[in-house]
């Protein structure tokens, strides 16, 4: 269930599950977009997640939004200029309000 997943918890069979993916063969890509769909987040919030209790499910579902839509246009020439302005406002919408607008200094341990 969606609503039950923290976005530290999202792993590679939940992601799949979520893309409709059922193969293998794009695990690796699909992993990697996990890690860097938490670090994007973490970045653009400028906070880390531990510094939520609880973790906002808010978080979640930009990460899926972000990963599905790498996913979906993983070929550069794929991606159109109005999905990118779609990503943009559903991601910036979730995250907006938790995000640390005052700490510039803020880094992602990678």
């Amino acid at each position: 269930m969606l609503s039950n997943v923290k976005i530290t918890e999202l792993d590679l069979a939940f992601v799949k599950n979520y893309l409709k993916v059922d193969h293998d063969a794009d695990d690796a890509l699909i992993s990697m977009m996990i890690i860097s769909a938490q670090n994007y987040i973490q970045t653009y919030l400028n906070k880390k997640f531990d510094e939520f209790d609880p973790l906002p499910a808010e978080f979640t579902i930009a990460a899926l939004s972000l990963i599905s839509q790498w996913y979906e246009h993983r070929e550069i020439q794929t991606a159109s200029i109005s999905s990118k302005s779609e990503l943009s406002y559903v991601f910036s919408g979730l995250l907006d309000v938790y995000r640390n607008w005052n700490d510039e200094s803020y880094e992602v341990d990678a």
